[in-house]
């Protein structure tokens, strides 16, 4: 009796994922209003370059919150690349895409480009 409640209460509190992670590769996620994701990328900041989020004016569903840096080299190495990860809150209902440019400041032309979906129910 005693287990069975304790398993009722368990399943029925329990509260979704707050975090979702959305690798390198994926460029869709699905979140519920409050909830946060990272999205990951790969940098290297000695090279000039870094990834830009080029549509923030345009963006009404998530709200861009932080940004950090995790290093892939052995302690001491440098120029080694790393991974970079911007973190998104759903705010309200929507879908709307996230675009995304890697390149240095003031030059039109980006190494590369990358756009994520976001839908928030």
């Amino acid at each position: 009796m005693y287990i069975s409640v304790l398993l009722c209460i368990m399943t029925c509190c329990q509260s979704p994922k707050k975090m979702v992670s959305v690798d390198k590769t994926t460029d869709a996620v699905e979140l519920k209003v409050g909830q946060s994701c990272e999205i990951e990328f790969r940098t290297n900041a000695s090279t000039g370059f870094w990834w830009q989020l080029v549509n923030s004016e345009e963006i009404t569903v998530v709200t861009p919150e932080s940004k950090r840096y995790e290093s892939n080299a052995p302690e001491g190495m440098v120029g080694a690349s790393s991974d970079l990860f911007w973190k998104f809150t759903a705010k309200e209902k929507g879908t709307q895409t996230l675009k995304f440019v890697y390149a240095r400041q003031n030059i039109n032309e980006p190494n590369r480009t990358r756009e994520v979906k976001v839908t928030v129910k």
